[in-house]
């Protein structure tokens, strides 16, 4: 078992790694030319060519997450290998808040079970390996699956921001739902400490006392794929922000 620095947590059946710009052309065919799928991740995040995501890819690996703002992983199933992804958007040093993004690629893995497993591993890293205080994602009115994971994985609806988004393609305005929690309510959630215990191997409730293990990276199919760039960033499991030195 060796730690490979691209891989930021992993549960019972997931593992998290960041994206590299090796992935852009994955990521074009699964998502950016996918409008059935961008629907339902982020509607007007738009690239109309593989060349246009590898360097958005190039762009974001030239930073921390903490100075691009954002932090993006592939979730990759140990024996359906690579079923989706999951972000960490818009992070805020000074009022220590990210937003979730959240998609699995293909709708017959588009089990709750596995959606909140990715959310929980993500949700641990958020509040105990990186200290932030408030985790918030919003949801396409129409994305009813998504409203019943992100209630089960902890979140609480704040409000519905009405016909806030237009869709071009189908030629309609969205309602906008925002769900959110704060360190305080996920640490006091049973469901969270019930449910992390069976997806993730540990209560995430409670703060961590040691570094998260190692993956165990016989659980990750083609990670023989996978190699960490020179001065790829990534975030520290220990939570400080760092690049790893070459």
């Amino acid at each position: 078992m060796t730690l490979n620095p691209l891989i930021l947590h992993q549960g019972c059946s997931l593992t998290l790694k960041r994206t590299t710009p090796d992935d852009a052309i994955f990521l074009f065919e699964k998502m950016y030319s996918c409008y059935e799928f961008m629907r339902l991740f982020r509607l007007n995040d738009t690239a109309e060519t593989v060349e246009e995501v590898r360097e958005k890819l190039i762009r974001r690996s030239r930073l921390t997450p903490a100075e691009s703002g954002y932090l993006e992983c592939l979730m990759i199933h140990k024996h359906h290998g690579i079923i989706g992804i999951i972000a960490a958007a818009d992070y805020s040093a000074l009022h220590k808040r990210a937003e979730l993004l959240i998609g699995i690629f293909e709708e017959k893995y588009r089990s709750i079970s596995y959606g909140i497993e990715a959310g929980l591993l993500m949700t641990d890293l958020i509040f105990n390996a990186y200290h932030l205080h408030r985790y918030y994602a919003y949801c396409y009115g129409y994305n009813h699956p998504v409203h019943a994971a992100l209630i089960t994985a902890g979140f609480q609806l704040e409000g519905i921001m009405k016909e806030h988004l237009y869709d071009p393609i189908a030629q309609q305005y969205i309602d906008l739902h925002i769900y959110a929690m704060n360190e305080t309510q996920m640490r006091q959630n049973p469901r969270i400490s019930r449910l992390s215990k069976r997806l993730v191997g540990r209560d995430i409730t409670q703060p961590l006392t040691a570094p998260l293990p190692p993956p165990d990276e016989s659980k990750i199919p083609g990670l023989g794929r996978i190699s960490p760039s020179e001065n790829q960033p990534y975030f520290a499991k220990s939570g400080i922000l760092k690049r790893i030195s070459s």
